[in-house]
């Protein structure tokens, strides 16, 4: 059974806790990057910008929102708050930018299937429901593809593939960081933030699932606009807890873990597709 999406970033939490040991010294190693470039980036930033930005912060809602501009949160200041934020935005993006794109792709890759293999999933191929409730299962062609493509056809698609990676990687550090300032406005600042770079991430979540499952990219497109809410739901539950202060690094890789999970539910969901596909293949002979 698939679940709600904006629960699978929960329950990759809850799945590290009872799993940690299992799931590979490749989540230890990324683990251990990932602390040492946020403590590395987010000390000096709080040295040198914290008191500077809480400064600003507290002017703006003494102007623009004075209502709450003594207003507490579980006896800290809506201003502080919202420094915190923006400072943990800020990390998040340079931590982004240090590690680099390869490197975390490569290891969120590793944690995802490394979780699906767990859970006993082999990915098949594509399946879906026809107009006709007739059910239609795609073929692979990978191996097809490999035979027939020279070498430099395939080294012309590894190119092609590393300039999408790179021009999306652009785009959202540069929605990323257009948006950023959104987290100096108090409370609605930092959740219109969450839902502007949820949203774009989104289309992205599955993408090794995807590329798993052979689809080609009209079978991808079809696929996101029919589940656009899940995928948005889940992109700014999973941005949100990102930008938790102080800890939001460590739900970059319990994001990772969730969206394997609910690939996992989805793929079950395709194998009864694929069984029945079967069935009426081999019932369709003795009928004839």
């Amino acid at each position: 059974m698939v679940l709600p999406a904006p629960a699978y970033p929960v329950i990759g939490i809850v799945y590290l806790s009872r799993n940690i040991s299992q799931l590979g010294p490749q989540f230890v190693r990324s683990l251990c990057w990932a602390l040492g470039v946020a403590v590395s980036t987010i000390t000096p930033l709080i040295a040198l910008t914290f008191k500077y930005q809480n400064r600003i912060v507290s002017s703006v809602i003494d102007h623009a929102l004075p209502r709450i501009a003594n207003l507490k949160i579980l006896g800290i200041g809506v201003s502080t708050w919202s420094t915190m934020f923006l400072t943990m935005g800020e990390t998040s993006l340079l931590v982004s930018i240090i590690m680099g794109e390869v490197f975390k792709k490569e290891k969120s890759k590793n944690l995802f299937q490394s979780v699906l293999a767990k859970n006993g999933v082999q990915v098949g191929p594509y399946a879906t429901v026809a107009d006709d409730g007739m059910v239609r299962v795609s073929a692979p062609v990978s191996a097809s593809a490999a035979r027939k493509d020279s070498p430099q056809q395939l080294h012309q698609r590894a190119v092609e593939k590393a300039q999408q990676a790179s021009t999306h990687y652009g785009q959202r550090m540069g929605l990323w960081m257009m948006t950023l300032p959104l987290n100096f406005v108090p409370v609605l600042g930092p959740l219109t933030f969450c839902y502007i770079n949820g949203s774009a991430r989104g289309p992205y979540v599955h993408k090794r699932y995807f590329d798993m499952k052979e689809m080609t990219l009209q079978e991808r497109e079809e696929w996101l606009a029919k589940h656009k809410s899940e995928y948005t739901t889940f992109g700014v539950m999973a941005q949100g807890l990102e930008l938790l202060p102080f800890v939001g690094f460590i739900f970059g890789f319990t994001n990772t873990i969730g969206a394997a999970l609910w690939a996992a539910d989805m793929e079950r969901q395709q194998y009864e597709l694929r069984s029945k596909k079967l069935r009426e293949t081999t019932a369709t002979p003795a009928n004839a």
